[in-house]
């Protein structure tokens, strides 16, 4: 095979790849309490959180969408998410923490904001009070009830 071919067949699969995963980024993710999946023990908590707010969207099927705005420790945290704590299911708060995974290199140790949104399927969504949002320092919660921000209340542990 000839060295061009080999480049431009390489070039497109390339391409094909990453157009599929920027595809896949946005498509909303299982309810995490449904999820089998273990934690995953390379990411860490976010050092602290700035605002947190829920939208239900009445689409069919409904998708609950949460808005972070949080500090990382270091600049370039990727995979940024909220992964499930433990708690009372009977009291309609559903409680987070919010993890990345750290940067390879971490000479630069400058806490850097960071904000992502996270849609799911499959929610309960009649069931959902509030959310709540657990970083290193602090917490921030919303009622979905009330649309508005509210008290950290849970008695919730970190998985």
């Amino acid at each position: 095979m000839n060295r061009p071919l080999l480049l431009g067949a390489l070039t497109a699969t390339l391409a094909l790849l990453a157009a599929s995963s920027l595809a896949l980024a946005g498509d909303p993710q299982p309810w995490p309490w449904t999820s089998k999946l273990p934690p995953d023990p390379a990411l860490v908590r976010l050092v602290s959180i700035d605002s947190v707010s829920v939208v239900i969207n009445k689409s069919e099927p409904p998708t609950v969408a949460v808005t972070v705005n949080a500090q990382a420790p270091t600049p370039n945290y990727t995979e940024l998410q909220l992964a499930p704590r433990i708690g009372d299911p009977s009291d309609l708060v559903f409680a987070f923490d919010a993890k990345g995974r750290p940067p390879q290199d971490m000479t630069i140790q400058v806490v850097t904001p960071v904000s992502f949104t996270l849609e799911y399927t499959g929610a309960p969504i009649d069931k959902i009070g509030v959310v709540e949002v657990h970083g290193m320092e602090n917490c921030k919660a919303f009622s979905v009830k009330d649309n508005k921000e509210a008290e950290c209340t849970s008695q919730s542990a970190p998985q």
